[in-house]
């Protein structure tokens, strides 16, 4: 389904009566698609688009359930895989190590996450690129979207790869990796992070 701002959020389906209703054997959430759809996936976004306000950050909302990434209601040991792109620098330090948390807590043992998210070293990096672009894209990760009034879109912390990794796996996740070739946005400056329960 099309979220628009003629689509109300309370006419989508929340994550939890979603997954209640469908009762799927297996259960991969794309949290925060935005206007991008993920086959196999359950398509999470908490977000209305609204094509009459300006969001250069996003091309609409695409999502089949409404659902807060900081807090999906889930059961423990339920879901089979989390992929999340370009989310994890929309939220505070502390919000996303809760995130981490529970997203843990949800996963079925031996379960998979995998986030894409832009590397503080490597955004430094680029900001001395030849590039006058890269040294843009650079920049940008830095603060986000802050142009168009939306509040969800600014950036509030940038990981490094080790930082990541290491608080991944004070968390308990195993199996962390951390890699530069993302499927999404823009490889060599964001990195690709898979991680077990």
């Amino acid at each position: 389904m099309l979220i628009t701002m003629n689509t109300t959020l309370e006419s989508i389906p929340r994550l939890t009566e979603y997954i209640r209703d469908l009762s799927p054997d297996v259960v991969k959430l794309h949290l925060g698609c935005g206007g991008e759809r993920w086959k196999d996936y359950l398509n999470v976004d908490l977000y209305a688009y609204d094509p009459d306000k300006p969001d250069s950050s996003r091309s609409g909302c695409i999502a089949d359930a409404v659902g807060d990434m900081r807090d999906l209601q889930l059961p423990d040991d339920t879901i089979d895989e989390i992929f999340t792109s370009h989310t994890l620098e929309h939220f505070t330090r502390w919000e996303a190590v809760d995130m981490l948390n529970d997203w843990l807590r949800m996963l079925k043992p031996g379960a998979k996450l995998v986030m894409e998210t832009p590397d503080f070293t490597r955004c430094i990096l680029w900001l001395f690129h030849p590039s006058s672009k890269k040294r843009q894209l650079a920049l940008n990760m830095f603060y986000g979207n802050q142009w168009d009034r939306h509040d969800f879109e600014t950036h509030r912390y940038v990981w490094s790869g080790r930082e990541i990794k290491q608080t991944l796996e004070e968390i308990g996740y195993r199996d962390v990796v951390v890699g530069h070739r993302t499927w999404t946005h823009k490889r060599g400056r964001d990195m690709r992070i898979e991680a077990r329960k």
